[in-house]
């Protein structure tokens, strides 16, 4: 089970993002997967079309590699609600916690299938 505990905002990170994008949130999701707390760090921004991105850095180290992980883990179209939440809290919104999202039981290479 993943759980969305909080959307901590951070110091704006101007620094990501090309010219074209517009600032709208930088943040810290914090989480727990199958109980294990674990974070990761973004930005929200508009781009020339008005539509809503987000975008991982890399801080702290491997902070991409977890978020790839992680989208692994999910089900087709659970990464799209923590984004939806990301988009409400950059626009101002009050988003309420937690958010409880079912995770994937891959089958582990070599074992019998349930």
């Amino acid at each position: 089970m993943f759980v969305l505990l909080n959307i901590e905002q951070l110091a704006d990170d101007l620094e990501s993002l090309s010219a074209e994008k517009t600032h709208k949130l930088t943040f810290k999701v914090v989480f727990t997967i199958k109980d294990v707390p674990d974070t990761f760090t973004g930005i929200v921004y508009e781009n020339t079309t008005g539509e809503f991105q987000v975008e991982h850095f890399n801080h702290p180290k491997g902070n991409k590699r977890k978020v790839i992980t992680l989208k692994n883990k999910l089900p087709a179209g659970a990464f799209d609600k923590i984004k939806a939440q990301l988009y409400a809290v950059s626009r101002g919104e009050t988003v309420s916690f937690p958010l409880e999202l079912e995770t994937l039981n891959k089958r582990i290479s070599g074992t019998p299938r349930k």
